[in-house]
């Protein structure tokens, strides 16, 4: 069974095709690092997913309805938007929406609190838990929006750079819930710019080109010397070391 079923996935913009027929499948246990260089057409692969921009081709989560999507996967875009003052505890309880009586809204039931607790713990947000989340940094902010994901407690997450501006504690703490997702039999497909972090916490990689997909397979596999340098014009070390892929970039190439 896969989590994600996408055809010939194909977007085209001001009369350019930004996203060129793109096929990929995710199972259930896959935490899936999405990478590439800017103008990969990794978000536009994420939201051509959802439906969330006109596609051509197919993807079985565009073709659910919306409550049904809202059930089978969470999704984290880069903007990290909080219009309302609402509460930390208020704002993972959105994460429940999709499961109360009348669709978008009603009173929690004990399984929605249970479920909102629990991610609030996950991602160490008790002490914050009832400040209002405009209040937060921008940090804290990122965490309480992967609270409310979690909330949702779908078998799958979509995240675009979710990792982007937090400090390095963050990000491995943020990386390690995507890695666990997919350790609980769940999936998650996280779009990164850091190499490092998709090599050490991601089961397989995608690597994103000019709107294709270059490569696909586990982490040395899809950071091979001669995929980074097409890719990225960039030379690394990677290895496995005792706890795990090591990655460090090494140098800029020339792109010619």
């Amino acid at each position: 069974m896969s989590l994600v079923q996408v055809e010939d996935l194909r977007v085209a913009r001001g009369g350019r095709e930004t996203l060129k027929g793109v096929s990929l499948r995710v199972a259930p246990g896959e935490c899936v690092g999405l990478i590439g260089p800017n103008g990969a057409g990794k978000t536009t692969l994420l939201r051509a997913m959802l439906g969330l921009i006109p596609a051509q081709g197919r993807s079985n989560l565009a073709a659910m309805s919306a409550r049904e999507r809202a059930k089978a996967v969470a999704w984290l875009p880069q903007a990290r938007e909080i219009a309302w003052p609402v509460s930390v505890e208020r704002l993972a309880a959105l994460g429940r929406s999709p499961y109360a009586a009348s669709w978008g809204g009603g009173a929690l039931s004990d399984s929605d609190k249970t479920a909102v607790d629990r991610a609030i713990a996950r991602m160490g947000l008790e002490p914050l838990r009832h400040r209002p989340a405009t209040e937060l940094s921008g940090g804290e902010q990122a965490r309480a929006l992967m609270a409310r994901a979690l909330a949702q407690e779908t078998p799958l997450i979509l995240a675009d750079e979710p990792t982007a501006g937090l400090d390095p504690a963050a990000q491995i703490s943020a990386m390690k819930v995507f890695a666990e997702q997919a350790a609980q039999g769940g999936a998650a497909v996280v779009s990164l710019h850091d190499l490092g972090l998709a090599a050490r916490h991601c089961t397989r990689i995608v690597v994103m080109r000019e709107g294709a997909i270059l490569a696909d397979g586990r982490p040395l596999e899809a950071l091979a010397p001669e995929i980074l340098a097409d890719a990225f014009h960039l030379r690394a070390h990677l290895e496995i070391g005792t706890e795990g892929v090591i990655f460090q970039p090494l140098e800029a190439l020339s792109a010619s």
